[in-house]
């Protein structure tokens, strides 16, 4: 069967279109028209193609080849937006049913197994702005469920387990399959590292962090506070605790007081525990025996030195324990009395010698006595932090209210947490690492966003953002939950 149709000088042309038919078909079955160049083309007598824009759906095809990482996935419209590793630019593809997927071994997967962080090869169309293929890197390494780490944001590195890495200007950060930043990150989230080489490039919240302030707490201020292992702080007015989110109990001594409520953390929600029903009993009193090496140490309970010769008795409940002596390491930590008898016995290290033969001195300790002239630190008593923005919101440094900002606080080395809360937004925490630079420092945050409608969460702390729950125990459950033992914790 012949047709024709005319070329360029205007003559008809007689063009075998089965022979064509088979040719195209045989070029396309071994691979002659595979890639980029897998487009329809008509032909004229002189065989001079022409583009008629045509692409030829084939799995595979591609003209760009990336490392990169995943920075947003949209499954409705079937787009994924991805970060050169190297140039830290960012562009959105389209996928379907012809995209390839799969694990670094080659085996296939699905969109919906990848994540947010994950670090990938892909191929793609890039006039097309398609994607064809998407593996997750061989080169890429991958940490999870990491509770160990420490970001530095000003030298651009991070400790990660054991290991040291730099940091990448171009780092995506990532919260319940949002954009966040390092700063959002709070000790005790879990976080899931991924980079290539000795470069971090992505982390990834896996758990975050809510919030629990005490209601009516008149008759616990000066006591103790325990959320589970999670969290040990003395309750002060207005305290607004960083609580990793899970269920834990919550453990309240002061004195004559000593209750154990239950309470369910969410992320980026704030609980209420009404302790209103609480009065203080007559105190219960305990003996501990301490077992101390050297035998010379200083031994402080409270801020107080007390004699170790015999027992010292304690009212029931949490006290800061403190261990030192001459040429030793320097022990803080918390122990709970509840029983009426226990024992302690802890035994100092030996403190390394530094280059000149001078011991290390923890400057860190108040209480430690010596020149201070031959200490290294840095004094900033004089220097302030302002918090200026958002206005109007409430202010807390590490878990104790500061006022209303704009506030300033005193300056203070070292790794901070700052919480900013207002009714009806979402309470926002940012960690901070303050240097020892002579001079002030001044943040202005986001604005906070505004809450949610309320969600009711089912079980006896059903809770929403913001919520108050009242937590109270049975007898049953409060002889039940009563602890007993002396729990020697560290700080």
């Amino acid at each position: 069967m012949h047709s024709s149709f005319f070329g360029k000088k205007g003559k008809p042309v007689l063009v075998a279109v089965s022979v064509l038919s088979i040719l195209t078909a045989g070029m396309v079955a071994t691979g002659l028209l595979a890639g980029s160049d897998s487009k329809g083309m008509a032909y004229e007598s002189d065989y001079e193609p022409y583009d008629s824009g045509f692409v030829i759906a084939q799995p595979g095809s591609y003209d760009s080849a990336d490392v990169a990482v995943i920075r947003e996935m949209d499954t409705e419209q079937g787009k994924v937006t991805l970060m050169n590793i190297e140039t830290g630019k960012y562009y959105t593809l389209a996928y379907d049913g012809t995209t390839l997927f799969a694990d670094k071994y080659g085996n296939g997967m699905s969109i919906a197994q990848m994540k947010n962080g994950d670090i990938v090869d892909v191929t793609f169309l890039r006039g097309k702005k398609k994607l064809s293929s998407m593996k997750l890197s061989e080169s890429a390494w991958v940490m999870e469920k990491v509770q160990k780490y420490n970001f530095d944001v000003l030298r651009k590195s991070a400790e990660v387990g054991s290991g040291i890495y730099s940091l990448r200007n171009n780092l995506v950060v990532s919260s319940e399959g949002k954009d966040a930043q390092l700063e959002d990150i709070i000790r005790g989230d879990v976080v899931s590292v991924s980079g290539v080489g000795n470069s971090v490039y992505s982390v990834v919240v896996e758990e975050g962090h809510g919030y629990l302030r005490l209601s009516a707490n008149d008759y616990l201020e000066g006591g103790w506070i325990e959320v589970g292992q999670a969290v040990i702080q003395q309750i002060t007015e207005d305290m607004l605790l960083i609580v990793p989110e899970g269920t834990y109990e919550v453990h309240l001594t002061a004195n004559g007081i000593d209750e154990v409520r239950q309470v369910t953390i969410y992320r980026n929600q704030e609980l209420t525990l009404d302790v209103s029903g609480l009065e203080p009993e007559a105190p219960k009193m305990g003996k501990i025996v301490f077992a101390i090496s050297p035998s010379d140490a200083i031994v402080q309970i409270d801020g107080e030195q007390v004699d170790i010769s015999g027992p010292v008795v304690l009212e029931y409940g949490v006290h800061q324990l403190i261990v030192k002596a001459d040429g030793y390491e320097t022990v803080t930590q918390y122990i709970r009395v509840g029983q009426e008898l226990a024992s302690i016995s802890i035994t100092l290290e030996e403190e390394e010698e530094t280059e000149t033969g001078q011991t290390t001195v923890d400057i860190q300790d108040p209480s430690v006595s010596g020149n201070s002239s031959e200490l290294s630190a840095t004094d900033l008593s004089s220097f302030k932090i302002y918090i200026q923005s958002p206005a109007d919101v409430e202010v807390y440094w590490d878990g104790i209210y500061k006022g209303l900002a704009p506030v300033s606080i005193k300056k203070e080395a070292g790794v901070h947490t700052i919480t900013l809360r207002k009714a009806g937004y979402v309470t926002k925490s940012y960690m901070v690492q303050i240097d020892e630079e002579e001079n002030d420092i001044t943040y202005s945050f986001s604005d906070l966003e505004r809450e949610k409608e309320p969600v009711t969460v089912s079980g006896n702390s059903s809770v929403s953002a913001n919520k108050t729950v009242s937590g109270n125990n049975t007898d049953e459950e409060k002889k039940n939950n009563t602890a007993s033992g002396n729990v020697p914790d560290g700080e």
